[in-house]
């Protein structure tokens, strides 16, 4: 019953394998966890960014509009 050098070494090298790959799939386990937080995140910051852009066009349009309003007050106070 006892086991040659080869048997040894074949059965250390298959158990260092096992656990190499234990330990690679639990860390790919992390990293798709992160990648799919990631993907939250940027979706989250395209939505902002969009309604960031959205009242910003608002903010100016309402602005030429009171700058046209003001224009318009200026001209009547002039015609007087």
């Amino acid at each position: 019953m006892t086991m040659e050098i080869n048997e040894i070494v074949i059965i250390s090298l298959g158990l260092m394998v096992s656990i190499v790959a234990f330990y690679l799939k639990k860390e790919s386990a992390k990293i798709g966890k992160l990648g799919d937080s990631l993907r939250r995140i940027q979706i989250k910051l395209a939505e902002n960014e969009a309604r960031d852009t959205e009242r910003c066009n608002q903010t100016s349009k309402l602005l030429e509009d009171r700058r046209e309003d003001t224009i318009k007050l200026y001209e009547k106070l002039e015609k007087k």
